[in-house]
């Protein structure tokens, strides 16, 4: 079973799937990409050397047909994927279905959609969607907290032996088959605030005395990069120059990444909290 929803910018939708009146015949699109190999060659080495490989767009395509009652009522369908497929919207959000899960990915209509010879009430129509990330991601987004716990632990043995343990760390599992931006939020308060991917070494630190009404929000998505402060008051102020030169806008690697955070002044470790979000992200569906 496969279905294929669209979604616009406005919030308008289209169902794709096996039953009118949108019936669906074919997708193509949902498996691997055209990429592009980059690579180097010194004089007189045979072949290359691999640098590495890029992507391109994703193009989607769905056949299929739409199924009415009447000649009123398919005319009717077909304004209603003119309106909700127009690209001049931008990009929309289809999610991809099958027996097994659904994916989204972002995806703008190529060329506004292709009706062949109407059959009786029917209409055939082809749709080219592209989707500029090429990457599915998980429908919902994932949000999990960094906190400060402490406390102690004693051994069942008949010894006064106590031993008191701090964490504010946490482990951040990606399983997703590529690596993939955060966007996170660390409540205040913090004297320059940093968050530490331990996996591998990279951390972002922002040198500003955030207060304890004050949210850092850090996003580390490529074209969206962003580090601003929300206020109490629910204004946003612009804090991405104060960022460390030593900062890099890391990314959640496949598998395990042990994430942790801190500050210059010792007791904000156990007043503040980070929550950081993200999206799994795979080559294919």
């Amino acid at each position: 079973m496969e279905r294929v929803t669209f979604t616009n910018a406005r919030g308008e939708s289209l169902v794709f799937g096996t039953s009118k009146p949108f019936y669906m015949q074919r997708i193509k699109g949902t498996g691997g990409v055209p990429g592009d190999l980059l690579s180097t060659q010194s004089p007189y080495q045979d072949g290359s050397s691999f640098v590495e490989m890029r992507l391109a767009d994703r193009p989607i395509v769905i056949e299929g047909g739409i199924i009415a009652n009447n000649r009123q009522q398919m005319y009717q369908y077909r304004r209603d994927f003119m309106r909700i497929l127009n690209p001049k919207l931008g990009l929309g959000k289809l999610v991809y279905t099958n027996s097994a899960r659904s994916y989204a990915i972002q995806a703008v209509v190529e060329n506004t959609p292709e009706f062949d010879d109407r059959i009786v009430n029917n209409q055939p129509f082809t749709i080219n969607f592209i989707c500029p990330d090429p990457y599915f991601t998980d429908e919902a987004q994932i949000s999990k907290g960094l906190r400060f716990e402490s406390g102690g632990l004693t051994f069942p043995l008949r010894l006064p032996t106590q031993f008191a343990y701090s964490a504010y760390r946490g482990l951040f599992q990606n399983d997703g088959d590529v690596e993939t931006p955060v966007e996170i939020h660390y409540k205040g308060p913090a004297l320059n605030p940093v968050v530490i991917n331990e996996t591998t070494g990279e951390f972002i630190q922002v040198n500003y005395d955030l207060g304890e009404d004050d949210v850092l929000v850090i996003n580390t998505a490529f074209g969206q990069k962003r580090v601003e402060v929300v206020n109490i008051d629910g204004s946003r102020t612009n804090v991405f120059h104060w960022i460390d030169l030593g900062s890099t806008f890391f990314q959640l690697q496949p598998g395990r990444n042990m994430l942790r955070y801190d500050s210059d002044r010792e007791g904000d470790r156990s007043v503040a909290t980070v929550t950081v979000y993200w999206y799994n992200r795979y080559g294919g569906g």
